[in-house]
């Protein structure tokens, strides 16, 4: 798994040379040579950094990941879910089916490196890499390598949410109302996902992933750019909304909506379970 020698040395900053990390690959530098397996030192630091050694290679670990998702959330994404080979295998074939029947390609990419041995070498090598897109066709050819009960961490290919309000019209009232709702319904996610006991997905960071939309003709653009997983309408919709979602709906059969009804405080609490459940359903099942 390809960290960078800063992520490295915060660190041991922080948990001191308690932690554990690995040299996957031998890297030389002036003077000194870390093989494959070796402990990854705090005073291995400022030599790579004097060798202008930026990146390296370490041997992936659960608890490394789990520091490195503490302190670096957005690189280090929390896994979505975790399948056994079984699971993974069904999943991964479900998404191949929905790819046929749409222009949206969707894939998983897993959390941390899978590991595989070279037997001829005698030494473990790469399979997949962390964060690789990966589907049923790649799956299929490596999945006779992989241990049988083996535990797959992993996230979907989709994350974002898109509050989509049509700011564009002639009277002022209006605007100030649309953007009011956009303002309110962006606040609201944010806020309300940011609490652990209304976490909307594990692999979803609120400060992040909310991505408001305000015009209806960049709407599939933004879609396809965010790989968006759920699009939030914030409002009644006009003809120049309705067109966008067609276009939506047209590149993907399989898009999840919601229409937001008008909010009262009393509301909220429903809305916004509404939110996790369509954020968190594949619709081809």
């Amino acid at each position: 798994m390809k960290v960078t020698v800063e992520q490295i040395s915060r660190l041991f900053d922080k948990h001191g040379d308690s932690i554990e990390v690995k040299y996957f690959d031998d890297v030389i530098v002036r003077g000194s040579a870390y093989l494959s397996t070796d402990l990854v030192l705090p005073a291995h630091i400022s030599r790579l950094k004097e060798s202008n050694v930026s990146e390296i290679e370490v041997f992936y670990t659960a608890n490394l990941y789990e520091l490195l998702s503490k302190e670096f959330p957005v690189e280090f994404r929390k896994p979505f879910n975790r399948l056994h080979l079984t699971d993974m295998d069904r999943l991964l074939e479900n998404i191949r089916d929905a790819n046929a029947q749409s222009k949206r390609k969707r894939f998983v990419r897993l959390v941390g490196d899978v590991y595989g041995v070279d037997k001829a070498l005698g030494k473990r090598v790469i399979l997949i890499k962390h964060n690789e897109p990966l589907d049923f066709k790649k799956w299929n050819n490596l999945k006779r390598e992989f241990e049988r009960g083996q535990v797959f961490p992993f996230r979907n290919s989709e994350v974002a949410i898109l509050i989509f309000v049509d700011l564009k019209v002639a009277r002022q009232k209006e605007y100030v109302e649309r953007f009011k709702i956009n303002t309110d319904l962006i606040s609201m996610i944010v806020t309300r996902s940011q609490d652990t006991a209304n976490i909307i997905s594990p692999d979803f960071i609120p400060t992040e992933d909310v991505v408001s939309v305000t015009e209806p003709g960049v709407l599939l653009e933004e879609y396809i750019r965010s790989n968006a997983r759920l699009i939030i309408i914030g409002e009644k919709l006009d003809d120049s909304c309705k067109r966008a979602l067609l276009q939506v709906r047209n590149y993907d059969k399989f898009v999840r909506l919601l229409v937001v009804p008008a909010l009262y405080q009393n509301d909220i609490h429903d809305f916004f379970h509404q939110v996790k459940v369509v954020y968190n359903t594949d619709r081809w099942l």
